[in-house]
């Protein structure tokens, strides 16, 4: 009987264009602003962290934990609405990438409210401090004068009056 296989382990054997061009879009990925961004977030530890399972009753969520937090960092780097964010989602392979899944052109994603729903799940499992430690401990190795701390220039106030012409 043969062993069934994930895709990602056929891809290689197979010669169909389809996952040439696949893997064109990875590369292309990874060589772009978005890829490099995705590479700097320790995603698993964050998900980890914040408590977010892939165990859960009811229906299977399209969203892994990972998924959900680069989810809401693509969020914040687009500045997207809600509805925006899952418009360009639907048809974004590169978006797509970045969280971590594959959207069947056929079955969009058509509830943009998956995305406040995630929001505040998350919003309800954070611990700051707990995720500051993780970001700062993963990003510790690129950092320079860890010794020296800087506080932002003093905003200064300005008035403006408006003189009638």
């Amino acid at each position: 009987m043969a062993k069934i296989q994930n895709i990602s382990e056929i891809q290689p054997t197979l010669g169909f264009t389809e996952f040439d061009v696949l893997e064109k879009y990875r590369k292309s990925f990874h060589e772009s602003e978005l890829g490099r961004l995705h590479s700097v977030f320790p995603f698993d530890r964050m998900a980890k962290a914040i408590g977010l399972s892939e165990h859960r009753l009811g229906r299977r969520n399209i969203f892994s934990p990972l998924a959900k937090i680069a989810l809401m960092v693509l969020k914040a780097y687009t500045g997207f609405s809600d509805r925006q964010l899952v418009e360009h989602l639907n048809g974004n392979l590169h978006y797509q990438m970045f969280c971590g899944i594959m959207i069947d052109p056929a079955f969009p994603i058509t509830n943009y409210k998956i995305v406040s729903a995630i929001r505040n799940e998350i919003a309800s499992r954070l611990d700051i401090d707990s995720l500051q430690e993780i970001l700062a401990s993963h990003w510790k190795p690129y950092l320079e004068n860890l010794h020296t701390s800087m506080r932002p220039p003093q905003l200064r106030t300005c008035s403006f009056h408006l003189i009638p012409a």
